[in-house]
């Protein structure tokens, strides 16, 4: 997944990855898959009916703002290894009843938006609420695995300076809003040096834990924006 693919193209690399008309959507439920044209893929392992609920709830085409198109899958982001490795890390359930991730969304040069909605039982979703508090072990973990995902995503060639995670101001939603920012500098060969915004936001209310990543390189994400996403998917579990 080259989540940065464009960054030192200029705008025509990311036109180029875009798709248009209707969204598809990838339902598995026990191995059994279909589409439709919801614009989210949904996830069903054990309860078909938690991965309804999250499939009403996670991004829809109509929350994305003006200017951002459905983005091809080798420019959408591979939010699920991410999560995936920072549970793990944190000891906490990585699987939930059922999940759905709507489609990347991006604009150029690579200013993209990704999100998923997951319900577990009502114990995991605690533990879950539990282990993203701000604290010593989330902070070595975040550092960890958010470093490993910046450097799996990179552009083939380039490098990235020191990973630096600080907190996002962001207001609380649910029992935890755990909200962090992220920073870097990309250098392509023969290319530009580019500073790389990445803020990873994860609310837990109830039984739904609810997770976004915002890419922007130069400059960091519209926090407006990012409020307003987040609060329609979260208003909706």
């Amino acid at each position: 997944m080259a989540l940065l693919a464009g960054c030192g193209g200029g705008d025509s690399e990311v036109a180029a990855t875009t798709t248009s008309g209707q969204p598809s959507t990838t339902a598995t439920t026990a191995g059994t898959t279909s589409t439709s044209a919801q614009g989210t893929t949904t996830t069903a392992p054990q309860d078909p009916a938690s991965a309804a609920k999250a499939k009403a709830a996670v991004l829809q085409a109509a929350d994305i703002p003006a200017g951002y198109q459905e983005q091809g899958p080798e420019d959408s982001f591979d939010q699920e290894t991410t999560f995936q490795d920072l549970t793990t890390c944190l000891g906490v359930a990585t699987r939930g009843l059922g999940s759905a991730t709507a489609p990347t969304y991006g604009k150029p040069p690579a200013t993209k938006i990704a999100s998923t909605v997951e319900y577990f039982s009502a114990p995991a979703a605690q533990a879950i609420a539990a282990a993203f508090a701000p604290g010593p072990k989330f902070d070595g973990c975040s550092k960890q695995t958010f470093t490993a995902d910046l450097k799996r995503n990179a552009p083939p060639g380039s490098t990235f300076g020191d990973v630096a995670i600080t907190p996002l101001d962001f207001p609380k939603l649910g029992q935890t809003t755990s909200a962090s920012h992220i920073t870097s500098v990309l250098s392509i060969p023969g290319g530009p040096t580019i500073p790389i915004n990445q803020d990873i936001i994860l609310v837990v209310k109830g039984d739904a834990v609810s997770r976004f990543t915002f890419l922007s390189p130069g400059q960091p994400f519209p926090a407006d924006v990012e409020r307003t996403l987040v609060e329609k998917v979260v208003a909706r579990t």
